[in-house]
């Protein structure tokens, strides 16, 4: 998978120009459709706020749809992502109205709710932007060898392999532990077309520190880190990193989305989302070890529900419907349950 469905969200600011050009190229590259998402508050500016990020579309090949939202900025791009059915979310880490600074709020709840990987992208001078080329050449992926990082690792493998980038892969800690896990990561799962390097930092510092680091001295254009943790979920070593990456990178960042799970990964008491085809199931397992598989779809708008571990409940982002484990509905605006699916 290297990122066929593309939603660029754009505010038309100076901030968001960087984010225009890496979302055009990076659809381009990998051969994507392309839509381009606009939070408005008045309806009159959507032509005038999206015409540049259009422009630049039209300048390098790229078709491109707009999908304006009225609804307040983090909620309409979740939402239009969602819908999209988009694999990759590409915004600024400035900007979007309120002149946030590194990571606003905005920014923040996309990133922590939104349905689909999220690539970060930080405010470059006009030249330094990629105008017909490829946006990135070396890819850094961290790793602890967990299988939410694994999951983030073929998604950064599939990447590199379309845009002929390296990887470089970090690992934070223990050198042995380290050695162990990069080989096993590389032999499972790297590609041979693919020029892989290997980091480890031993340092006792922070791991968000270090992956920077390692990145700095690597020469990295682009760093990927699984989304575990960014809810407070329970995390290994990467779980409390991703947040700190995104909010102190000075290199774009993307934030992969490691919460579908494998059907054995669900514990008791626990519940995920499931693949199943081209579906998204959202499944309970009760203490007695029984599955209640649902549809992963919020009745009242369509988005895609997500397990609440601390509520044990399944939560919409859009618009803050709630359900319970097994789908009856504990909180509007949706009407009716979840709806019950087969895996």
């Amino acid at each position: 998978m290297s990122y066929k469905r593309i939603v660029l969200a754009t505010d038309g600011s100076p901030s968001a120009e960087t984010a225009e050009h890496v979302g055009v190229t990076l659809a381009r590259s990998v051969k994507g459709t392309l839509a381009i998402a606009h939070a408005y508050e008045h309806p009159d500016r959507v032509d005038a706020a999206v015409a540049r990020a259009l422009g630049i579309a039209e300048r390098e090949g790229v078709k491109a749809e707009v999908i304006a939202s009225a609804d307040p900025p983090d909620q309409a791009i979740i939402e239009i992502a969602d819908r999209y059915e988009a694999e990759l979310l590409v915004m600024g880490s400035r900007g979007f109205y309120k002149a946030e600074q590194v990571i606003g709020n905005i920014v923040r709840k996309v990133a922590t709710h939104a349905p689909c990987d999220v690539l970060l992208t930080r405010e470059r001078a006009e030249e330094d932007r990629p105008h017909g080329a490829i946006p990135y050449r070396q890819i850094m992926i961290a790793t602890d060898g967990s299988a939410t990082a694994d999951r983030a690792a073929r998604k950064g493998y599939a990447l590199a392999k379309r845009l002929k980038a390296t990887v470089t892969l970090c690992f934070v800690g223990h050198p042995k532990t380290g050695e162990l896990v990069l080989q096993d990561t590389i032999a499972s799962i790297g590609d041979p077309d693919v020029a892989s390097e290997t980091v480890i930092r031993e340092g006792g510092g922070d791991p968000a520190d270090e992956i920077l680091a390692a990145a700095a001295k690597d020469g990295s254009d682009l760093v990927i880190v699984g989304n575990k943790g960014l809810t407070g979920a329970k995390a290994f070593i990467l779980g409390s990193v991703p947040k700190k990456v995104a909010e102190f990178s000075p290199i774009d960042v993307i934030i992969a989305r490691t919460v579908t799970q494998n059907l054995s990964e669900i514990g008791k008491g626990e519940g995920g989302i499931v693949t199943s085809g081209d579906a998204k199931i959202a499944v309970y397992r009760d203490k007695k070890g029984n599955v209640v598989s649902l549809s992963a779809r919020c009745t009242h708008m369509g988005c895609t529900v997500k397990w609440n571990p601390a509520e044990t409940t399944w939560d919409c982002p859009c618009h803050g419907s709630r359900f319970a484990p097994t789908g009856e509905v504990v909180q509007g605006p949706a009407a009716k349950p979840l709806e019950k699916t087969d895996l």
